[in-house]
């Protein structure tokens, strides 16, 4: 069995991301007193810090999505109530989703390794969202089995989600391989659960773990 994560592996998310903060800071730009460069990189910290409240369950999925519109507003004095600051995010959920697409190395490889391999997804997020991202990319249909962070109550880089995949699909942990973007919330997780990880270094970070398996683009993945 092979799993992959999904943003930033299948997902071009931090492009769609950047696109999506772009068309929203065109629109609300008036409000703000800092560039277009400045409110992304706040945006992403802001979307960072509230994202890791909601995968460590202290917060939902909505209330991240709330918290972020009202903290970015705040730089500007500006207060929101939680209605207004979910409307600003559907502005910027729209945009974001708009620009979904996938790397151009993920379909050639997922056609070739769904001839002889079953293929999963095993990812933080809810579980509404990740599957509309993977329908909206049209790989929905090359996966058998999806577990989210979302729907069982456990993230990465918790090594049981990787554990409750296995059991769902009726696999040992020696048997699955796991293809994801991040070292330490991907990779070395599930190499201590048992899995066989490759890691996807599409920025060519240094490799600081010799033990760790790397390539560089999905074209490169070779599993018998």
């Amino acid at each position: 069995m092979i799993f992959f994560d999904i943003d930033g592996t299948l997902l071009d998310h931090k492009q769609a991301e950047l696109l999506g903060v772009k068309q929203f800071y065109e629109i609300y730009k008036k409000n703000f007193k800092i560039g277009q460069k400045e409110f992304y990189k706040i945006w992403c910290e802001i979307s960072d810090k509230y994202f890791n409240i909601y995968l460590k369950g202290e917060i939902t999925f909505k209330d991240q999505r709330i918290k972020r519109i009202k903290d970015i507003f705040s730089y500007s004095n500006i207060k929101l109530t939680d209605e207004e600051a979910e409307e600003k995010f559907k502005i910027y959920l729209s945009n974001y989703e708009n620009n979904w697409s996938p790397f151009d190395d993920v379909i050639p490889c997922l056609k070739e390794l769904s001839r002889s391999h079953k293929l999963g997804v095993i990812s933080n997020g809810d579980l509404e969202q990740q599957l509309l991202k993977l329908e909206r990319m049209r790989i929905k249909k090359y996966f058998s089995n999806i577990i989210t962070s979302g729907e069982i109550g456990i993230s990465k880089p918790n090594i049981e989600i990787f554990t409750i995949a296995c059991d769902k699909v009726n696999e040992k942990p020696q048997q699955c391989y796991y293809i994801g973007d991040n070292l330490y919330t991907d990779i070395i997780p599930c190499e201590n659960a048992g899995f066989n990880g490759i890691w996807l270094n599409r920025t060519q970070e240094a490799l600081v773990e010799n033990k760790v398996k790397m390539i560089n683009s999905l074209r490169n993945l070779v599993i018998s």
